[in-house]
């Protein structure tokens, strides 16, 4: 009796440390809903990451990454843009509209990290607190802390006094209370919840900060679907956290993926070699011309030897922009602002450079989000009208005009280069005005937009999340706030706290309108193009989807080997 309960006893352990390897395995292994376990799935970014940190991301490829470790309070259903629970399971508002109160779930766990002396422990609301403090900070490593500090009573008092420590106590608006969390606003923010929402703001682990300091970049503890094994300058790689907090509607613990890994890989003629010889599942900012060749010639599709792939397209809260330094040098003067603006036709670059991938910006700055459908005329190209103001602001047919560089991000013949190629050449065609191209890095674009090196350069913004105010937050100053295009204008400054506090639908849309015609009389920036999220993937790789706001989650991805019978395209 004895042996036969010692031997049943020893086969539960057994096929429960299997069904964990599995897990945790490459090889795949069937479960309830046709979902598979284990599997690797590979992609890669043009730009390298090196750091990990949310608060310290400006880019969106870190920030894709980051969000697979990380977890926010809410999140953002990238189908209906809805706010959706995360770690806190609800939350309130009252009447007032100033103050939130979020109820923190149970069960949820951080990662295992020696942070915790090696086995991760369960989040409390004290974590949330500790985050959101740190959120409001004046700690260096804390880049978005703007976003929460103007609206949360006592976060500007706190982070001027957090700069080197962090004093006790906190955010004085910021509160425990039992299993949620209270936050009182300096004034009511209508969709403030969705703020909570950003991919930047993150909830972690004190201990995490205590330990690592500045080195939590290269430390990430989340409670996220995976966790960071490795990082490098070829890449890196993610593996499954096996205590991860939620489940699938089949009662699958999530994520399905043993590995994620992702790879450098600057040129994208051999991202798409690599993807092509099965090296990577995933292509991501596919330009929509070069579709065609990704997967070979005709000759390769009749003998069958095309790989089995599908392709996403989303229309993307996205825009592609020329910004100015509108403070210093040459761009200071509007007159030059906007003889460069109507010197261009962004039709033309979109149909002639980039082989139409994209779509005119014909609502302005910020794209067609609820509340921001523009009624104002959006000013369209007119050579001779730019040849004007050329003139009236000193330099008539180009003459004179300063040696001037233009900062963009990119390689020899990426869409980036190819778009502002173009740009420079109606320039040229148009004013006379010769224009040198810097190819770069994101960091070092950032770096010489900081510190005053760049006077132009072409940039990008995708909505972090679904409101105009995260494009138009872009322009803003107070005195204590300052953007990257040194731009204060009090019209556009008021318009847009107005619209915050607004509760009307009407009058709030009525304030996005008039703080963007601010930016556009002001000629800021020069909207170049709208873009599609456009994801190309290896057929075996399922559950991955594009949506406009360009996020990408693996948590519920899975890998599902196509039999040779099936399409090769779905």
């Amino acid at each position: 009796m004895k042996l036969s309960y010692l031997l049943a006893l020893i086969s539960l352990v057994v096929l429960a440390s299997c069904g964990e390897k599995t897990k945790n395995s490459t090889e795949l292994t069937l479960i309830n809903g046709g979902r598979t376990y284990g599997g690797e799935l590979v992609f890669s970014y043009s730009e390298p990451i090196t750091e990990l940190f949310p608060l310290a991301a400006a880019h969106q490829h870190v920030i894709n990454v980051s969000s697979q470790i990380y977890e926010t309070l809410l999140n953002i259903d990238p189908k209906t843009l809805k706010v959706t629970p995360s770690i806190a399971s609800s939350f309130t508002v009252n009447e007032a509209g100033d103050v939130y109160t979020l109820k923190i779930q149970k069960g949820i766990f951080f990662h295992d990290d020696e942070c915790f002396g090696g086995k991760g422990r369960e989040l409390t609301p004290e974590d949330v607190k500790y985050s959101l403090d740190f959120a409001c900070s004046g700690n260096e490593l804390n880049d978005d802390n703007n976003v929460l500090v103007d609206q949360i009573k006592g976060a500007s008092e706190y982070k001027a006094s957090s700069k080197k420590s962090f004093p006790k106590g906190g955010v004085s608006g910021i509160k425990i209370k039992g299993q949620s969390i209270e936050i009182t606003l300096n004034r009511p923010f209508i969709g403030f919840e969705a703020l909570l929402a950003r991919k930047n703001i993150v909830i972690f682990a004190k201990e995490a900060y205590e330990k690592y300091g500045k080195e939590i970049t290269h430390h990430p503890i989340g409670t996220g679907p995976f966790k960071l094994e490795k990082m490098d300058q070829n890449g890196l790689r993610l593996v499954r956290n096996e205590n991860y907090w939620q489940k699938d509607a089949f009662g699958n613990q999530l994520p399905y993926l043993a590995a994620v890994s992702m790879k450098y890989i600057r040129e994208k003629k051999n991202e798409m070699l690599a993807f092509r010889n099965k090296e990577i599942d995933l292509l991501l900012d596919i330009p929509a011309d070069e579709i065609e060749n990704v997967l070979g010639t005709l000759q390769d599709a009749v003998a069958g030897k095309n790989l089995k792939h599908k392709v996403e397209s989303s229309y993307s809260l996205s825009i592609d922009y020329i910004g100015f330094n509108t403070a210093e040098g040459v761009f200071k003067s509007k007159e030059v602002r906007e003889a460069f603006y109507f010197a261009v036709d962004p039709s033309e670059l979109i149909e002639n450079y980039i082989g139409g991938d994209g779509y005119p910006p014909y609502n302005g700055f910020v794209p067609e989000i609820e509340g921001a459908n523009n009624t104002i005329q959006i000013p369209v190209s007119n050579p001779e009208k730019a040849r004007k103001l050329l003139a009236q602001a000193g330099f008539p047919n180009g003459k004179n005009f300063p040696v001037t560089t233009i900062y963009v991000n990119g390689v020899e013949g990426s869409k980036n280069h190819a778009l502002v190629q173009g740009f420079v050449k109606a320039i040229k065609r148009e004013l006379n005005v010769d224009l040198t191209i810097k190819l770069c890095s994101l960091t070092e674009r950032e770096a010489a937009i900081n510190s005053g090196e760049a006077s132009i350069w072409r940039s990008g913004w995708v909505a972090d999340y679904p409101s105009p105010v995260t494009f138009l937050n872009l322009f803003y100053s107070n005195g204590k706030q300052f953007n990257k295009f040194r731009y204060n204008n009090e019209v556009f400054n008021s318009n847009l706290q107005a619209a915050l506090v607004e509760k009307d639908p009407r009058k709030r849309g009525f304030h996005f309108i008039k703080a963007q015609s601010e930016i556009i009389e002001d000629a800021v920036v020069i909207p170049l193009l709208m873009n599609n999220m456009l994801i190309m993937v290896n057929a075996r790789v399922k559950g991955i989807t594009a949506n406009q706001l360009e996020e990408i989650s693996f948590k519920e991805v899975f890998i599902k080997e196509p039999r040779d019978e099936e399409d090769k395209t779905e």
